[in-house]
């Protein structure tokens, strides 16, 4: 047995300890149709069948994914989920991303603060101030500079939260299922501090959490496991032209590879953080 089927039977394994929690017909697997979900879609529905038959597939539409994204979701899903806000909503409400998520968050309640003629918290003034001594230090110095300009537009990280996680947390409280979670630990700093075992707090089912990006190729090599052709140009899919992947220019990538109207729609939607950024958009 090699390392793949090695690790394929050790993930059968994790999943049957979902016997120990109230069985496969309590969980879900949120699929978003990019290649960690779509790997244990594989894994639920192919590799594994009928063993773990009950799980339900469950994906979102936030309404910013790619064509091969969406359509896999379409495809794929037993359920089909929506957002609770639509983008330009979010935008008005509360901002758009920006740097990166985790510094976005500090950004948003630091602005949200000074909205409200209120002094902000002494951590989030110092992880602004880049003066925070515990672990994570602050924003980046052009992030500061720009925040404390005083001409910053609305920054927030709460994009995600209302596209998909607002909307899967409605499904989990009406249909009382808890989520399996194609997150990877390897992806950010802040999910490898966030996810370290199978299972979460409150009962959340991360089984690859562990699960390197080498393996996972090997194992979609060797079971030729479908990966949209997007993946050819971007290491990972999300919305598109999301801010967050500038740093690896994945976002410019991005640009690129959707339609016209798409391209006008994100442009419109994230202009003042491509504007920091120094993100052009190709007519």
């Amino acid at each position: 047995m090699d390392e793949v089927d090695f690790y394929l039977e050790d993930l059968k394994s994790k999943f049957r300890k979902l016997k120990n929690v109230g069985g496969y017909d309590k969980y879900y697997l949120s699929y978003s149709g990019g290649k960690d979900s779509h790997f244990l879609y594989w894994f639920i529905k192919e590799y594994s069948y009928p063993e773990f038959k009950d799980i339900k597939i469950v994906g979102i539409n936030t309404y910013m994914e790619h064509h091969e994204i969406r359509d896999r979701i379409m495809k794929n899903s037993d359920i089909v989920l929506f957002p609770t806000m639509k983008p330009m909503e979010i935008k008005e409400k509360y901002g758009i991303p920006c740097f990166s998520k985790e510094q976005d968050f500090y950004i948003y309640y630091y602005q949200n603060a000074l909205r409200k003629g209120k002094q902000p918290s002494r951590t989030i003034q110092e992880k602004i101030d880049g003066t925070y001594k515990k672990g994570f230090s602050g924003i980046s110095k052009k992030a500061r500079e720009y925040v404390k300009s005083g001409n910053a537009h609305k920054i927030t990280h709460l994009c995600c939260h209302y596209l998909k996680k607002e909307p899967a947390r409605k499904f989990e409280k009406e249909s009382g299922l808890k989520p399996i979670l194609g997150i990877r630990g390897g992806e950010s700093n802040l999910r490898k501090r966030q996810y370290r075992t199978c299972f979460t707090k409150d009962k959340k089912f991360t089984p690859i959490h562990d699960l390197s990006d080498d393996l996972l190729d090997k194992i979609i090599k060797k079971y030729n496991i479908e990966v949209p052709k997007v993946y050819e140009h971007i290491e990972r899919t999300g919305c598109m032209g999301c801010p967050y992947g500038s740093y690896k220019h994945d976002t410019e990538k991005e640009l690129e590879l959707i339609n016209d109207n798409q391209r006008k729609f994100v442009s419109e939607y994230f202009k003042e953080s491509y504007e920091v950024l120094g993100i052009e958009v190709k007519e």
